[in-house]
């Protein structure tokens, strides 16, 4: 029996039209896996007319995105309560083993290997054959093929409001830079790493900025000031970003973040997570590897940090802070075989 799997790629492959691949074949847990070259999927994209011409060597290529695996053995687990077989880590290491391979070859940095920890922010399929590639025939206590339809969007809502705002701002307004930075670390995820890098950065450059910005305004004199913050570049004697916002905070405002217990242990964590990341190549806090919501959470309590440091601040050293409440809704229609194929 086969169970033939079908990946929809987050990134395109550019092949050449008509050239002819080896299948590559590996046995793994009692299954016999074979892997075929990427083709296309039936994802909607832009219209032909829009598309220049692609070549490889000279020849016409097209983009594929859609990966074929499949598995064969005997007979599978079709019972309607069992959620996979193959099991998931098999699929899983069929797929990304390939992936990871084909990025390194290849030198290709957009090709990411698919995050496998939640199956369902995947979009597959399985269908169930004869070892002949025919269908099986239907049997109400048993499934002959299995899926999910994953998709994802964002949307910037620009209400009447939003609009006035932008143009309450100068033309040539520059937005403080640790908001583009944490702008970003929210657009990097679901990467982990360079997520949490980002909103890491973000709160370093935040509160160098504003201390500075407290101290020129201060009776501390700058020769001094220099010196405490600087240390004409000996990185080990300078304050540490945690002495920046508790004990220097506290002396310049009266406030330390560490009397807001919460968002204290949200920087700390970010501050764990980013040194894993970048001295070990893994996010990790207190040993467990960080996911994508954890580090969501943590980019959200960095904006909220910033926050709560601009209410202690002297209202002339305020940057423009907008807040907008926008109720947005999004429907999709799912046809009735692709509400099939989610069963």
């Amino acid at each position: 029996m086969l169970a033939r799997l079908f990946v929809l790629l987050p990134f395109s492959l550019t092949i050449p039209e008509g050239e002819q691949f080896p299948v590559y074949e590996y046995a793994d847990e009692g299954y016999h896996v074979r892997i075929f070259p990427p083709g296309r999927s039936d994802r909607p994209g832009p219209p032909p007319d829009e598309v220049d011409q692609i070549l490889i060597d000279g020849v016409p290529a097209f983009q594929a995105d859609a990966l074929r695996i499949d598995f064969h053995k005997e007979s599978f687990d079709r019972s309607k309560e069992r959620n996979f077989d193959p099991p998931l880590e098999v699929v899983r290491r069929a797929v990304n083993s390939f992936i990871v391979r084909l990025r390194h070859v290849a030198h290709a940095g957009h090709v990411r290997a698919l995050d496998f920890r939640d199956f369902r922010t995947v979009t597959w399929r399985i269908r169930y054959l004869n070892d002949d590639e025919s269908e099986l025939e239907p049997d109400e206590k048993l499934v002959r093929g299995r899926g999910v339809l994953h998709w994802s969007f964002g949307w910037t809502a620009l209400t009447k409001q939003v609009w006035e705002d932008v143009h309450t701002l100068p033309l040539d307004y520059e937005p403080p830079p640790w908001e583009e930075l944490l702008l970003d670390a929210q657009s990097d995820l679901p990467r982990v790493g360079p997520a949490v890098v980002l909103a890491a950065t973000a709160l370093e450059v935040f509160i160098a900025h504003v201390l500075d910005d407290l101290a020129a305004r201060s009776s501390v004199p700058a020769p001094l000031w220099n010196w405490i913050s600087t240390r004409d570049g000996a990185y080990s004697r300078e304050p540490t970003v945690e002495e920046q916002y508790d004990r220097l905070l506290m002396f310049f405002t009266g406030h330390s973040l560490k009397t807001e217990a919460r968002l204290w242990e949200s920087f700390m964590n970010l501050k764990t997570a980013r040194n894993t990341f970048v001295h070990k190549g893994i996010a990790k806090i207190g040993g467990v590897q960080v996911s994508p919501e954890t580090a969501n959470h943590l980019i959200v309590s960095a904006s909220e940090v910033v926050a709560k440091v601009r209410e202690w601040l002297p209202p002339e050293v305020h940057w423009p802070v907008f807040k907008h409440e926008i109720n947005v809704q999004i429907f999709k229609k799912l046809t009735r075989d692709q509400d099939e194929e989610r069963r």
